[in-house]
């Protein structure tokens, strides 16, 4: 047996790509992921110029009919991220999400974050995919956070809070604004950006800072009973990936899931897989697991949440997670506005 297929008994697999083809040769799966880079990257290859270009036409239309409002360069953006999400769900499992990130450069800003996700939602459904399939990715700022609740309960709009690298955003996106997922980093995201960055560590789910929050936040979800799934993100090796075994669910992207397909399961590997599933379980008891009375409201003056999310190590984490995404975006602007340039010639 594959690691593959013994992980998929342990965990529910997301694709964290929106290539069809890999949809096709390892799907069905969960969900599909989805943000700035991961879309760039998927454009910058030849096989989609005319989605691109119908997406900058669709765009132009929408504007002139009234549809939607805003630049038609954003807008294009958005129906790209559509029409991909449209190709990838026939592969996902018949109650999966097709995710879709808002745009970081909106990330401290909730109304800008709010009017933007329901404008996806409504060119998601546009391109065949239901509202009740469509699930959106929000930065877990505080001000990403408040977005979700209203999103939630005001719009009835699935959400998930993303970036997030603490137990404490993961909390308040459960608690208080009623995410389904949330979706813990286990590594940082430079590590798929900035070459070297990575640090390979003996034991995963006792020394990596990221593997531990996940498994505290998934067993403080499971001891409170709380609805909201998490979604582990952000792999690099296998051992990292195995570590995740009995987690909730795991989104993988082309790379691990070859490596993962082509790596035979071991008595390595099986052991790890049973500590990492004992460390998911929520009688498993860590000195500093906070306690279950521990809330983090959104309204002001949120000062315990503001307080987690100004420590140092994790301001720093979010802070470079939207740079690397807000660089993602403004490559998409470009390929964008090359291809309204293109189809107004």
């Amino acid at each position: 047996m594959s690691l593959l297929d013994q992980f998929r008994k342990d965990t529910v697999l997301d694709l964290d790509a929106n290539d069809v083809e890999v949809a096709k040769k390892h799907g069905p799966f969960g969900n599909m992921t989805s943000n700035q880079a991961i879309i760039f990257n998927e454009l910058s290859r030849p096989n989609h110029e005319e989605l691109i270009r119908e997406s900058a036409r669709q765009a132009l239309s929408d504007i002139k009919e009234g549809l939607e409002k805003d630049g038609a360069a954003e807008l294009t953006v958005d129906w790209m991220t559509a029409k991909l999400g449209a190709e990838v769900l026939p592969h996902l499992d018949i109650q999966g999400f097709a995710l879709a990130q808002t745009n970081p450069s909106m990330a401290r800003d909730t109304e800008a974050t709010v009017k933007h996700a329901r404008r996806m939602v409504r060119l998601f459904e546009r391109a065949g995919i239901p509202s009740s399939r469509v699930c959106i990715k929000i930065p877990a700022t505080l001000e990403g956070l408040r977005a979700c609740r209203i999103l939630t309960k005001d719009h009835n709009i699935n959400t998930l809070a993303t970036t997030v690298f603490c137990v404490e955003q993961s909390l308040a996106a459960a608690e208080e604004a009623g995410c389904l997922f949330t979706s813990p980093y286990v590594n940082p995201l430079e590590v798929h950006f900035v070459p070297g960055t990575h640090v390979v560590y003996e034991d995963p789910i006792t020394e990596m800072k990221g593997m531990k929050a996940t498994a505290e936040i998934q067993r403080q979800f499971r001891r409170r009973n709380v609805a909201t799934k998490v979604l582990a993100a952000s792999l690099i090796t296998i051992e990292e990936t195995i570590s995740l075994s009995g987690v909730d669910r795991a989104t993988l992207g082309p790379t691990m899931l070859e490596m993962l397909l082509n790596e035979k399961d071991s008595e390595r590997f099986q052991k790890l897989r049973e500590r990492a599933i004992q460390s998911y379980n929520p009688d498993f008891q860590v000195a500093s697991d906070l306690p279950l009375d521990a809330h983090f409201p959104l309204d002001e003056p949120a000062t315990d949440l503001k307080a987690a999310l100004a420590r140092p190590y994790i301001r720093d984490l979010i802070t470079d997670a939207l740079a690397h995404f807000t660089n993602a975006e403004k490559g998409l602007l470009a390929i964008a506005e090359k291809a309204l340039a293109d189809v107004q010639k």
